[in-house]
């Protein structure tokens, strides 16, 4: 028998606690039954780590140059914030957008 390919049994995708939606390490938010040219089935594996996208990685987190090395991933969410915060330890929120490649430093 052969399983449906969708979000909800992508390796790429987690659940959303507060929805049904799926939040996509390529695709940001989409729908369970939603399915893209680079979904892989989740193994049956429970133990594997997953890549947690955070704000860091977003296109909306904007961070600021600094000379201190520890600091470099601090900036703002253009989004919802003013204040600056750690972009490494915040988990992305339902708005994340992927970061190109061009621009991850």
């Amino acid at each position: 028998m052969r399983v449906k390919r969708t979000c909800s049994n992508c390796l790429k995708g987690t659940q959303i606690n507060i929805n049904t939606d799926i939040l996509c390490i390529e695709k940001g938010v989409v729908s369970s039954d939603y399915v893209c040219s680079n979904h892989r089935y989740m193994p049956a594996l429970k133990s594997i780590k997953r890549n947690i996208n955070t704000c860091e990685n977003c296109d909306n987190f904007i961070m600021f140059d600094t000379k201190n090395i520890e600091d470099k991933s601090m900036g703002i969410c253009q989004l919802f914030t003013v204040r600056k915060y750690d972009g490494k330890t915040k988990k992305a929120c339902s708005k994340f957008v992927k970061r190109s490649k061009k621009e991850v430093s």
